[in-house]
């Protein structure tokens, strides 16, 4: 089992690449953007299934709606074609940089910094 400072670096990488799919365009261009849809939702359900990693300890330090994330992830895998593009945008755009504000101050507050998990060349698989 990781440490909550690992999942915390992942999901602040996620958060990451969303905002870097999200950053240059409009509510319109991503409703009309498979790619760009596919690729902001496979980065909630990342950040929703590490979520459920952090222990409970970490997550009462840090003010944030773990359970909401973590059922984010539940509707994503198992109500997929539920899925409002209207919420997932708004999530994207709205509460992702907030929660990675959030993460980041917590890593500081402990005396800790975000540290990239991947390289540009390292298999997801190692």
């Amino acid at each position: 089992m990781r440490d909550s400072k690992t999942y915390i670096d992942l999901i602040i990488a996620a958060c990451e690449k969303i905002g870097s799919f999200v950053g240059h365009h409009t509510k319109e261009e991503f409703f009309q953007n498979l790619m760009l849809q596919s690729a902001v939702i496979m980065q909630l359900h990342v950040i929703g299934e590490t979520a459920r990693k952090i222990d409970t300890a970490t997550q009462a330090r840090i003010d944030i709606p773990w359970k909401k994330i973590v059922g984010l992830r539940n509707r994503i895998s198992h109500d997929y074609f539920e899925l409002k593009l209207d919420f997932i945008w708004n999530m994207a755009s709205e509460d992702v940089p907030s929660l990675e504000s959030k993460l980041r101050a917590y890593l500081r507050e402990q005396g800790n910094e975000y540290i990239p998990p991947f390289g540009d060349s390292t298999s997801l698989l190692d």
